[in-house]
């Protein structure tokens, strides 16, 4: 074990940080803000009903407001569930869509580099047959590829 074993995994999180599109990096820090608000409202609820339940019970020691307090604590976690579970519901279909989006920018310059190459081997002389066959193009497309290629020569 090296002396600096310890910042491997720091240093891989900050390089896969510098990787994300500043959309994605975003809609982490809008998912963490949001879990972190999450949080927060159900620590503050539990607060609320402990509080709630150790009045009742210095009150009245009644154990029927007991029930009532347990019961509206166990309200209080399943809609802060199911706000949650909506709020990650979100989050999933925004980041569908930004895979999406990244796919769809990928594929527009691999197309443009694609292009550019058959455009080059127009320029060099190679002719629309020739062409349509090694890059697996249609021949009108290969046809209007050499005639754009010289005309611009």
């Amino acid at each position: 074990m090296t002396k600096y074993d310890y910042l491997e995994f720091p240093m891989k999180f900050i390089e896969w940080c510098q990787r994300l599109s500043e959309a994605s990096l975003l809609g982490l820090v809008l998912s963490l803000v949001g879990i972190g608000l999450l949080m927060f409202m159900v620590k503050a609820r539990r607060s609320d009903t402990v509080k709630e339940i150790s009045q009742t019970q210095n009150a009245d020691a009644d154990a029927d407001a007991v029930v009532v307090a347990l019961e509206r604590k166990i309200e209080y976690q399943n809609s802060a569930m199911t706000m949650l579970g909506e709020r990650i519901s979100a989050l999933e279909e925004y980041l569908e869509m930004l895979g999406e989006r990244q796919q769809r920018n990928d594929a527009d310059k691999k197309d443009m580099r694609f292009y550019q190459q058959v455009s080059v081997m127009a320029g060099q002389g190679v002719g629309a047959p020739e062409l349509a066959q090694r890059c697996g193009i249609s021949a009108s497309e290969a046809d209007l590829i050499t005639a754009l290629s010289k005309k611009s020569h």
